[in-house]
């Protein structure tokens, strides 16, 4: 019999959001973005983890719908408890991998036999692939969710895809409400005596936890009002030139595969990057890092340029960037005369300050990189204005070594990347 239950408590200033999904990495990287703190979630082992602000408290979850999961139902009762008596907001997390329609339908599905129908009216679902996206859109009218790609706004449209007025409350159908409160009252005894619920003694975690009982400042003082903390790589340049590679030889250095969809990349000569994507990343930079593939913003082809150049501005912000300008080995076009100058003049400030060239095809170099751009007058021309910070790929191999090479090129990489400086003082190989 269903117990009378009193609705949660309204804290317009604080809402409380549930991750769900199968990829760990990818929910850690959505949680920080709604946090705007990049080391808030950094956990390789699937497990309830809170993490808050005076804006959102974010929970993130196990995978709820593992078929292979032991013991599912303490999991579920564990979640409950663990965000008892409700919250605002689920985001599902699609990754490539899962992004089937069968398989996010049954995650659907599941959700709703276990939580009840109504909680497609706080339910998103989100991936950052855009090619998953596209083949998952028409599931936005099956269950009238809303279904998106991760952006820099996060914050603020977790808001407005909470319902007003009213939060989430669970029915308990399947697991009383009784045995969800006992799970609840045995995990904050546990939570008080070894920090349960934390990432081992993890300092941002217990002053968290400390937060829970401290009354929220106003939202006037929201951390939505904070400046963006990822450094971001910008790779710029033409059609062709081997952009998309080159983000791929970066990301490659970044772990596992599994974890981070590559960028599309394949030889063409009309655009195959028709608008800016990004990939977050930590290794082997020591700090989050966006890594930004853009268009091509000269080509005929590409619809409303204006438009990808004021996406591009949200990444190139002096200070928090290094841009590279990426053309081919051997080969110099007529567009790519005085591109450095045009890209300035369309971004609005003097990016070659931030600037590494970077040439792709290095397998095709004989002799000194400085020497080879010394001797081509165009190339020259670019390379003096950047301060010849000069680099080359060969992106048909996996080597982390040139991308440590290219790293070391960055301005003031030292105290950009402290991790990278101290491991060079001790002598240690980056990796």
């Amino acid at each position: 019999m269903q117990q009378n239950r009193a609705p949660p408590p309204r804290y317009p200033e604080q809402l409380t959001i549930a991750l769900l999904g199968k990829k760990i990495h990818i929910k850690n990287v959505i949680g920080n973005l709604i946090l705007n703190d990049p080391s808030c979630f950094d956990s390789k082992s699937d497990t309830l983890v809170k993490g808050e602000n005076i804006s959102f408290s974010v929970i993130n979850t196990p995978d709820l719908c593992d078929a292979e999961c032991p013991n599912p139902d303490q999991r579920i009762i564990d979640f409950m408890a663990f965000s008892h008596p409700g919250l605002d907001l689920f985001i599902l997390v699609v990754d490539p991998e899962n992004a089937q329609e069968e398989k996010v339908v049954g995650q659907i599905t599941k959700l709703q036999d276990v939580f009840g129908e109504q909680i497609t009216k706080h339910l998103v679902v989100m991936s950052p692939d855009l090619q998953s996206l596209e083949a998952l859109a028409h599931l936005e009218e099956v269950f009238n969710v809303p279904i998106v790609a991760p952006t820099d706004n996060l914050p603020i449209e977790c808001r407005t895809w909470c319902p007003v007025g009213h939060s989430f409350v669970y029915e308990y159908k399947d697991y009383s409400q009784g045995v969800v409160l006992r799970r609840k009252a045995a995990i904050e005894k546990s939570r008080a005596k070894n920090n349960w619920g934390s990432e081992d003694t993890d300092a941002t975690s217990q002053a968290t936890l400390q937060h829970n009982s401290a009354p929220a400042p106003p939202i006037s003082t929201s951390v939505l009002a904070a400046p963006d903390r990822w450094f971001n790589i910008v790779l710029l340049g033409l059609t062709g030139t081997g952009k998309s590679s080159s983000a791929n030889t970066i990301l490659n250095t970044g772990g596992s595969k599994q974890d981070i969809t590559p960028f599309r990349s394949e030889a063409s000569s009309i655009p195959v990057t028709s608008h800016c994507e990004f990939r977050f990343m930590t290794k082997p930079f020591g700090i989050p890092v966006r890594l930004v593939d853009t268009p091509d913003f000269f080509h005929e082809d590409l619809r409303d340029p204006e438009a990808h150049i004021e996406e591009c501005r949200k990444y190139c912000q002096r200070g928090q960037c290094v841009v590279l300008l990426v053309l081919q080995l051997g080969r110099f076009t007529d567009g790519e005369r005085g591109i450095l100058l045009k890209l300035e003049k369309r971004l609005g400030w003097k990016i070659r300050e931030e600037t590494v060239l970077l040439l792709t095809h290095g397998d095709d170099l004989r002799g000194d990189l400085v020497k080879h751009v010394e001797t081509h007058p165009q190339l020259k021309s670019i390379a003096e204005m950047c301060s010849f910070r000069c680099h080359a790929f060969n992106n048909k191999i996996l080597d982390n070594k040139q991308v440590t090479e290219l790293i070391k090129k960055i301005p003031n990489y030292k105290k950009r990347f402290p991790k990278i400086a101290r491991k060079e003082e001790s002598g240690c190989q980056l990796s």
